[in-house]
């Protein structure tokens, strides 16, 4: 009997695990004094780098719902974030003069050019092979 409850137990508590997109929101100026309506949807904290310019805002989802957020741009402004997390994706309004990007979401290997080597570096390489043949 103990085993039949243990294996409902695991598998209950796989049903409801979801994959929440991490966001990272960037911007020229500095954001400090962050206000979250609802701190059980979302935690927002900032990235602090080694300059210490505080302009990138980390944005994680911590389940379903919708909320918004503030934070403060160059002590001045206020800016106002709507973020809604579904199970599949998590929309963050676009601000105009905020990028916002993904850090979980794959990377299209298609749209990458990788760059081709310069002539001259050809041009030795076929120096290089016609010396070994002859």
């Amino acid at each position: 009997m103990k085993k039949i409850i243990y294996t409902l137990l695991i598998f209950l508590l796989g049903l409801n695990c979801y994959a929440f997109e991490d966001y990272l929101i960037i911007n020229n100026g500095k954001l400090t004094d962050i206000k979250i309506e609802d701190n059980s949807i979302i935690d927002v904290f900032p990235m602090i780098t080694i300059s210490n310019d505080k302009n990138i805002l980390i944005v994680h989802p911590l389940k379903i719902g919708k909320t918004n957020f503030c934070a403060l741009k160059n002590n001045k402004d206020v800016i106002l974030f709507n973020v809604e997390v579904k199970e599949d994706e998590t929309i963050i309004n676009n601000v105009k003069g905020f990028d916002i990007l993904s850090i979980d979401k794959p990377t299209n290997y298609k749209e990458i050019q990788i760059d081709l080597p310069p002539d001259k570096f050809n041009r030795q390489t076929e120096n290089l092979n016609r010396g070994n043949n002859g």
